[in-house]
């Protein structure tokens, strides 16, 4: 834990430029040990396009991260898209391969500061450009805070605001978004998955949780564009993934 936190520490206070391959050795380092020692689910793929020899690299991820991804790619027109938003980004997958496809200005917000670290190593080890990510909690008052962006993602985020802040903490911040983009991705854990932490938070979902995740983006102003069932990395079950435009 000792080499981890002194990692972290020279990745987030790197400065650009100076010592670069120390800097990206000290990045697979990060990498790996995060992969060998952290308890992290690692459900999303990592973004690796120069093949780097990473530990643990055939262990099976969520197979239907690249269908979601496709998904977004093929939804929108992104003639009209040069910015996108990841809200929750995890290890940052949806911020590398919408930026790698579109060349978007693509950024993450993660509010494990592991995750958000792991992120930056890949930006460093790859000599990535135009992609970032910050280390922040959402709450509805730094929501009002951000820029606007094109493309919003907001994935499997929604639920656990519900859990932990509360609904009317989650849907503030689901209406403060919706002024702060044009085009908006949304899933979200469901009342129909029962047995985790979150599930009862979600008892307003009714008895029909798609429909509930429909209707509501409607009532926010959104239109739907595509709606798609993908499985998840917890269960047999599957989350309604939706992807709207400003009506």
């Amino acid at each position: 834990m000792k080499l981890m936190k002194k990692i972290v520490k020279s990745i987030m206070s790197r400065d650009s430029g100076s010592n670069l391959p120390l800097q990206k050795k000290m990045a697979l380092d990060y990498i790996n040990s995060v992969r060998k020692n952290s308890k992290v689910a690692f459900y999303q793929p990592t973004y690796n396009p120069n093949n780097f020899e990473l530990y643990r690299i055939n262990e099976v991820v969520r197979k239907t991260t690249d269908m979601r991804v496709d998904t977004i790619i093929s939804q929108f027109d992104f003639n009209f898209i040069n910015s996108y938003l990841d809200i929750g980004s995890q290890f940052g997958y949806f911020v590398f391969k919408l930026a790698e496809a579109k060349k978007l200005i693509a950024c993450g917000m993660e509010m494990d500061k592991v995750l958000y670290a792991y992120s930056n190593a890949i930006v460093i080890l790859n000599d990535l450009e135009n992609v970032s990510f910050v280390n922040c909690k959402l709450t509805p008052e730094k929501t009002k805070k951000l820029p606007k962006y094109d493309l919003i993602g907001f994935l499997n985020v929604f639920h656990h605001i519900v859990h932990f802040d509360g609904f009317d903490a989650a849907d503030e911040i689901m209406r403060t978004l919706f002024d702060k983009c044009n085009y908006f991705v949304f899933e979200t854990g469901q009342y129909d998955e029962k047995g985790y932490y979150w599930t009862e938070d979600l008892k307003f979902m009714g008895g029909d949780s798609n429909l509930w995740v429909r209707n509501y983006l409607i009532n926010l102003g959104y239109k739907i564009l595509h709606i798609e069932n993908f499985g998840t990395h917890l269960s047999e079950g599957t989350r309604s993934f939706v992807c709207c435009a400003k009506d």
